[in-house]
């Protein structure tokens, strides 16, 4: 998956015979830039060509032979007489391993035979690398493609000093670049016309590109981007534009050859030389991702396509983009792999991990210095930023996440014609509590880039759809997301121009005043919570290590009582819970009675908390699982008023939410429409691979989401002195057709603020 890349300083001069069974002849080639490249003194001392190292080069010592290790072999680029390709097998020593076949032109060296790339023992198979030959701009070159995959780029310069400022093709590659155009970036707007880009597209105009999607505020007007809104956009203070482009419904030929129509590639070469021109950044954005969304749903029942990598027509769509653009300057063009990849019923964790490896191997092969932006699993969910695995030496990375909660307010019915009267009737008041789970919610993206070496991080959409009907509630909402973005760092980008969440209003030709202003002009300021170093607060009590007493709470032997832990689920009224399977680290399945099998010596610190659950759920099913200890035996409640915060040590996969029950919330579930729903306040997480302290202060304690005590606005402070229950449960409880697996590590769960004395 990781890969590391290495750029080589000095020139190389090698002329690449044959790679593999084909012929391509070149000469003069001298640099090698970006690619995975090591030293070894001889061919024999070659390593093992595998898996692990499938993509690198090496250069042999004693005669300057270059190698590249593709599907378990070795292919030597320069050949001593220009017409010979040396291969060595290395899983067998017989075959291609010794010199003596496929390596004297008698065997596999006339490209007549070894097309396949099967094996490469007779001369009659094992074919698989070729050297392709492009330009760019006054600079010429091979792409290195073995198979689909393109594994670096040799360029011909002219003496070894072009080809690296841009001048020939290349640009100098500035480290940590990303870090820099993140905080230019600051404010951005996305524009979605190139979205839907019309069939019949068939002539470039350097005046307007016009999309074929109707607005929907009107169906006779089209959203579409003009000359003259370039500069509009700039001149309002917008510092990047996001293109939203869809480039599979512009393809020419035959549809699975994909191959842009280049008439439309003009058009979208003109809106990024239009955005730089003035004086902005383009991000450019495949917006439909083909492999999971459209492909992946045709192949569900066929299960043709394993996903071990980038589809064949993702890697051609991103030759051709990158080919297109390589000539734009690191600092004014950014390349976003695709958007919005959705969950494990189209793709899986690693899945989207290959893809993006693979993406990122062919736009840095071309265009080494490239800035590109990474988004997470689940529609860019902040939730799922954990699973991504980047391999970033050079600083060239981007994360993205995306943001539309409440997601009743901000989106409501959904996308589509104008809907019924009863949408869009939602408002957002701003309160105090409201802004707090926005601030949580970034705070969270914010610890995550933190611990992925401060990685800068884009909230590349976020915005309110036209029939909202309540114009402050807007302004509110986009003025607290934009706030709390800036004080994160986060770049921003508002969705979108035109389209259905319209910052231009196309058919009166101006902006929406409102929406500008929560940009621009606010009227609120958002004040960041102040929060000491909490590791600096002497007053400490641990809730729970997990030690010589569990299942009874450390607490409870602490203070002398008999608070035990519990664990139960629930199948919406089913009887049995075959649908999720709770297990201990043996794999043995565990219900209540068996709560002390749920311990682990493999903790953070000593003995610990393990638990797995293995979901299949059928559509119509939403059950939930809870570990939960009572602090109190029924009239009696802990008064957590001095506590500060609250936190827990933790690693694994899935969501985990903490939950404090209260006599003031249960009055208000007891007055509801659901009075067996007893909320809590609650903070939210998910897990990593690695052990995590996770904290909730008290100004984050927010009433459980849909609850009838966030609907009034329940706040902490009027509930914090009648606590009775302390709960760890899965996530935000909406798993409905879930098939997947939620594990758990848990360990040190600490108030802060308090001492054991304040329980008394």
């Amino acid at each position: 998956m990781n890969h590391s890349r290495i750029a080589l300083a000095s020139s190389i001069a090698i002329s690449l015979a044959m790679l593999s069974a084909c012929g391509d002849e070149v000469t003069n080639i001298t640099e090698v830039r970006q690619v995975p490249i090591s030293t070894a003194t001889s061919e024999s001392a070659l390593p093992d060509c595998g898996k692990d190292n499938n993509g690198s080069f090496v250069i042999t010592e004693d005669n300057k032979d270059v190698y590249v290790c593709y599907g378990e072999k070795w292919y030597v680029l320069n050949g001593k007489d220009g017409s010979t390709t040396a291969v060595k097998d290395g899983t067998n020593g017989k075959n291609g391993a010794d010199g003596k076949k496929g390596a004297d032109g008698k065997d596999g060296s006339d490209g007549k035979d070894g097309s396949d790339g099967k094996d490469g023992s007779d001369g009659k198979d094992g074919a698989s690398c070729s050297g392709i030959p492009f330009e760019s701009g006054d600079s010429t070159g091979f792409m290195i493609v073995c198979g689909s995959d393109t594994l670096g780029v040799i360029l011909n310069g002219k003496d070894g000093k072009d080809g690296v400022d841009g001048k020939n093709g290349r640009h100098a590659m500035v480290p940590g670049l990303a870090k820099k155009l993140v905080k230019r970036m600051k404010r951005g707007i996305n524009a979605s016309a190139f979205f839907s880009g019309r069939d019949d597209f068939s002539e470039f105009d350097d005046n307007i590109f016009m999309s074929d999607w109707a607005l929907y505020t009107d169906a006779s007007n089209y959203d579409r981007l003009e000359k003259k809104h370039f500069k509009m956009i700039a001149d309002k203070g917008f510092d990047h534009i996001r293109f939203q482009i869809r480039w599979d419904t512009l393809f020419i030929g035959k549809k699975t050859g994909c191959l842009i129509n280049p008439e439309y590639m003009k058009q979208v070469r003109w809106a990024v030389d239009n955005t730089i021109a003035n004086g902005m950044i383009a991000v450019v954005d495949e917006h439909e991702l083909l492999m999971s969304q459209r492909v992946t749903d045709n192949n569900k029942t066929s299960n043709s396509y394993t996903y071990k990598t980038a589809s064949p027509c993702e890697k051609k769509i991103y030759r051709q983009i990158i080919d297109e653009m390589k000539d734009i300057s690191p600092d004014s063009l950014i390349i976003e792999l695709p958007n919005e990849p959705t969950t494990d019923e189209y793709i899986t964790a690693t899945q989207w991990n290959n893809l993006v490896d693979s993406l990122i191997q062919i736009i840095h092969g071309i265009d080494p210095a490239r800035v590109i932006i990474v988004g997470s699993r689940n529609y860019y969910s902040k939730d799922n930023l954990n699973e991504l695995q980047l391999d970033d030496p050079n600083g060239l990375l981007m994360a993205s996440f995306h943001y539309y909660d409440p997601y009743k307010f901000a989106s409501n019915c959904g996308s589509g014609a104008p809907p019924a009267d009863s949408c869009g009737k939602e408002t957002w008041e701003g309160t105090n509590n409201q802004k707090m789970a926005i601030y949580k919610d970034f705070e969270q993206v914010a610890l995550w880039s933190k611990s992925h070496g401060n990685m800068p991080v884009y909230l590349g959409e976020y915005g309110t759809i036209y029939y909202i009907k309540d114009d402050a509630s807007v302004e509110r909402w986009l003025t607290s997301i934009t706030q709390i973005a800036d004080y994160f760092g986060f770049a921003t980008a508002m969705h979108n121009f035109g389209g259905d969440y319209y910052v231009y209003y196309f058919e009166k030709d101006k902006w929406v005043d409102h929406k500008l202003r929560a940009l621009f002009n606010p009227k609120d300021k958002f004040v960041a919570p102040d929060r000491p170093d909490l590791d600096a607060l002497s007053k400490i009590t641990v809730i729970e290590d997990f030690g010589d007493d569990f299942p009874k709470s450390k607490l409870s032997s602490d203070l002398d009582l008999n608070f035990k832990w519990g664990f139960y689920n629930s199948c919406e009224g089913r009887t049995t819970c075959d649908t999720v399977v709770t297990t201990n680290e043996a794999g043995t399945r565990s219900e209540t009675a068996t709560m002390a099998s749920f311990k682990t010596t493999d903790g953070h610190t000593g003995d610990g908390l393990y638990m797995k659950h293995v979901a299949d759920l059928p559509k119509d099913v939403s059950p939930y699982w809870a570990l939960n200890l009572n602090l109190s035996n029924g009239d009696d409640y802990v008064d957590l008023s001095k506590m500060e915060a609250i936190s827990f040590w933790a690693k694994g996969q899935g969501k985990i939410r903490l939950v404090l029950f209260t006599a003031y919330s249960d009055s208000l579930a007891a007055k509801s429409s659901d009075p067996g729903w007893k909320a809590g306040f609650y903070g939210e997480f998910s897990l990593s691979d690695e052990w995590t302290r996770y904290v909730i202060w008290v100004d984050a304690l927010l009433p459980e989401r849909y609850s009838e005590l966030e609907s009034i606005g329940g706040e902490w402070e009027k509930a914090k002195d009648r606590v009775y229950k302390i709960e760890f449960k899965n996530g935000d409880g909406i798993l409905q057709g879930m098939k997947s697996t939620i594990e758990w590590y848990l360990d040190d769960i600490t108030i802060h603020g308090m001492e054991l004395e304040d329980f008394e």
